[in-house]
């Protein structure tokens, strides 16, 4: 009974090992997952001393994580079952070494167990910087990959139940054939994943191709507008005496040159959605009469973030920026965005002009909820900039200076 207890503690662990590995996304309290253990050892062992059914294990499992780590129900089935059947494998491959070096069935059991828990620890602390990890995909794909594993886990069991000479006679290729299996789902995927994630990326490009073209439109307009702005220079000449003509055709040049720079420069940000997103910005601007200034380095975030996050957060950011300068109180309307690498981290900066310094609060304005408009469908944009950021481990710097307010979101290259 106490051996039997102990492989179940220890298999319970192995669990919450390979879960922590799979998706280390999963924020939950030591002393919460150490109750949550004991409480699935104990009452597995009960199952297992009752003879009881042991799909109720499965449900019993399943409930507790679905409950400590507040998972979607299918993404917890698929994880568990994927579990089970990596925990399958490794008991098999050790099985088949330890079986000839010692014939004690408990013994056996735990020196396994604990052989599987080491390993399962050390893979743990090496995919601390989420190498793998699990991530998101479409319910259907879900529902597909969780009943193949669940498919998978069944077969194994009730063949143990009827009859364990059947495996424990060829656990050689047993072992194989499991680890083949494991393999082919690994596979499957992660190719469901790239998949997914080409048709994202596909999905925003093609979004953003309306503000590209607009951008090449708008270049080629001031190439032919070279012409009109030939011919008024010329026309100043032939009115105007020498002295009036500098300042003339320095005030005149300087409007459009400022304008001209800022969309030429456009065309050398690779990333569509900064792109796109900085030139319907630049538009806002000039309608608004906004000084919006950029400072762009390529390859920054594209392989932290998302093309969908990065639209996510630079919407909002701008968003709020221009919300708060377009105010009438707002005297200085300054508007800085900086995307760059400074010392081994990746940053992104927005740094605005604020009206009023007594509307924020620095310790609430990235809760959920919370809005300095008095409009109800507003107030989670910071709340939901925070959440990828967190999401990627990344680090959230808020200043407020001489009536200027900056976000400094950054992450540090040298950790993954």
């Amino acid at each position: 009974m106490l051996g039997n207890f102990i492989m179940d503690a220890l298999d319970t662990t192995i669990v919450f090992c390979l879960w922590k590995t799979i998706n280390n996304k999963s924020k939950v309290n030591v002393f919460k997952q150490l109750l949550a253990i004991l409480i699935i050892a104990s009452l597995v062992a009960a199952i297992e001393q009752l003879k009881l059914n042991f799909i109720l294990i499965y449900i019993v499992y399943i409930t507790v994580l679905k409950i400590i780590y507040n998972s979607n129900l299918i993404e917890c089935v698929l994880i568990y079952f994927f579990i089970m059947l990596v925990d399958m494998a490794l008991q098999l491959t050790f099985t088949i070494i330890i079986r000839p070096f010692i014939t004690n069935y408990t013994l056996k059991g735990i020196v396994i167990e604990v052989i599987i828990l080491v390993i399962s620890i050390i893979f743990l602390k090496l995919n601390k910087n989420r190498k793998i990890t699990f991530e998101k995909i479409n319910n259907n794909i879900l529902v597909y990959l969780a009943s193949t594993c669940i498919i998978y886990t069944m077969l194994f069991k009730i063949i143990w139940e009827y009859d364990s000479n059947i495996i424990l006679n060829n656990m050689f290729i047993v072992a194989v054939i499991w680890i083949i299996l494991i393999f082919c789902q690994t596979l499957t995927y992660f190719h469901i994943i790239e998949i997914t994630k080409e048709t994202e990326k596909l999905k925003i490009s093609n979004e953003y191709n309306v503000a590209i073209n607009e951008i090449v439109q708008e270049i080629k307009q001031r190439q032919h507008d070279f012409v009109n702005y030939k011919n008024t220079i010329k026309g100043m000449m032939e009115v105007l005496d020498e002295k009036e003509l500098r300042e003339a055709i320095y005030n005149y040049m300087k409007d459009e040159d400022e304008y001209d720079y800022k969309i030429n420069e456009l065309i050398y940000i690779d990333n569509a959605v900064i792109k796109s997103i900085l030139y319907r910005n630049m538009c806002k601007a000039k309608k608004y009469n906004v000084n919006l200034q950029y400072k762009i380095e390529n390859n920054v975030l594209d392989d932290i973030l998302s093309y969908q996050e990065l639209s996510n957060i630079l919407n909002n950011l701008l968003n709020n920026a221009f919300d708060e300068v377009i105010k009438e109180e707002c005297i200085n309307k300054n508007i800085k965005l900086e995307i760059v690498n400074r010392n081994k981290e990746s940053h992104l900066i927005i740094k605005n002009q604020i009206a009023n310094v007594n509307d924020l609060n620095l310790n609430e304005m990235f809760e959920r909820g919370f809005s300095t408009k008095n409009i109800g469908t507003r107030g989670y944009g910071l709340y939901n900039v925070k959440k990828i950021i967190n999401l990627h481990k990344g680090f959230i710097k808020v200043n407020i200076e001489s009536g200027k307010i900056k976000f400094d979101f950054y992450f540090n290259n040298s950790s993954g």
